[in-house]
């Protein structure tokens, strides 16, 4: 392994014992390291659609008045003009994690003051000052959940996310696939397939019962097929496949915005896992706020999928249409036949492959295919 990841994994284990790697992994753990790249569109969406995670380092999300006052001058200033004066959120605290209220000045305070662990994720930038401030075309172009009812567009969470150096986010997993670009710090990510993961043993928040912190440790993430690393830094976009867990660490203070999506080149997948296993949003949902959801988001899809077919090229590339063919190569492939067949019996859901199939087969041919892989 070179010397930068070994310092990498040192810094992340004075934060995080279970990150502490012994020699004998060094060389595995070196082979699933994957570096920023060029964020052409081709290359996006056929990771997308094969279910790879992506960090990109040319993809912009300008903030207002950057160019004068430096970006994080311009950030910072931005949320003092957003969020009222008492103003609070759920935030994580100190070396234990602690969840708790804090106000959003004393959060930003503490930030600035790199004396304190803090982190928080869920100020939502949707509707507020701050959607005007800071411009996220980049990261919403290509997703169908901010187009669906208020119940799905909630869904899309488009957040602030705030650490400080040393923050350790457990090994957890998220609904849909996920973006998250860095403007300012630094993060260490590690990401598995959820269901390969707790087969050998690695825990996830979101799924199973945690007493203190789920189990996880490099000598068994090294050993899983899907087991993949990387860092996330200043100007880096991560696109992150809902299937992945994955357990975060802060190496440098950061500020990101976050959102999940869906769209075409990866809805098979998102929508065969919470039709087998369960959206997480209604695991957690004594009120049944979210009944329905997947199969809305299913219809949605369809429909958005035939209005598409009508549309230019253009317009089908900015939605990935030409990787279609590719998402359902690969999803045949991780879903056995019997797992398919009891998925089609789902009405929503067999209009949804249908419609796919019919448009891989019969697309424009301006759109071009990508060969099988």
């Amino acid at each position: 392994m070179a010397d930068p990841d070994i310092e990498v994994l040192a810094a992340a284990a004075d934060f995080d014992p279970a990150l502490r790697a012994k020699a004998t992994v060094l060389g595995t753990l070196a082979r699933k390291r994957i570096g920023a790249r060029s964020a052409r569109r081709e290359d996006l969406f056929a990771a997308i659609a094969q279910g790879h995670p992506f960090v990109g380092n040319d993809i912009e999300v300008p903030v207002a008045r950057a160019g004068e006052l430096g970006l994080q001058t311009a950030l910072l200033r931005a949320f003092a003009g957003t969020f009222k004066q008492g103003e609070s959120a759920r935030a994580q605290v100190g070396p234990r994690h602690a969840r708790r209220r804090l106000a959003i000045s004393e959060l930003l305070r503490r930030w600035q003051s790199s004396r304190h662990i803090v982190s928080i994720t869920d100020l939502h930038v949707r509707g507020t000052r701050l959607e005007r401030l800071i411009d996220t075309d980049r990261l919403s172009a290509f997703n169908l959940l901010p187009l669906g009812s208020e119940t799905m567009r909630r869904q899309e969470m488009m957040t602030l996310v705030i650490s400080s150096r040393g923050n350790v986010t457990d090994s957890h997993s998220d609904d849909p696939d996920g973006s998250n670009h860095c403007f300012v710090g630094k993060k260490l990510w590690f990401a598995w397939e959820t269901f390969e993961g707790q087969r050998a043993g690695l825990q996830d928040c979101s799924r199973d019962v945690i007493d203190k912190s789920a189990h996880f440790d490099l000598d068994t993430f090294s050993s899983l097929k899907s087991a993949r690393w990387w860092t996330v830094g200043p100007g880096e976009t991560l696109f992150l496949p809902g299937r992945l867990s994955h357990r975060v660490v802060t190496l440098e203070p950061y500020i990101g915005i976050g959102s999940f999506y869906c769209t075409p080149a990866s809805c098979l997948e998102n929508l065969s896992r919470w039709y087998k296993h369960g959206a997480l949003w209604s695991l957690d949902d004594p009120d049944g706020d979210n009944d329905g959801l997947v199969d809305e988001i299913a219809t949605m899809m369809t429909r958005k999928l035939r209005r598409l077919a009508h549309q230019a090229a253009r317009g089908q590339q900015r939605w990935g249409m030409d990787f279609i063919e590719l998402a359902s190569v690969h999803w045949r492939r991780r879903w056995t036949e019997a797992q398919r067949r009891k998925l089609m019996t789902n009405p929503q859901f067999a209009r949804l492959v249908h419609a796919l199939d019919h448009l891989a087969k019969s697309g424009p041919v301006s759109i071009s295919r990508p060969a099988r892989s």
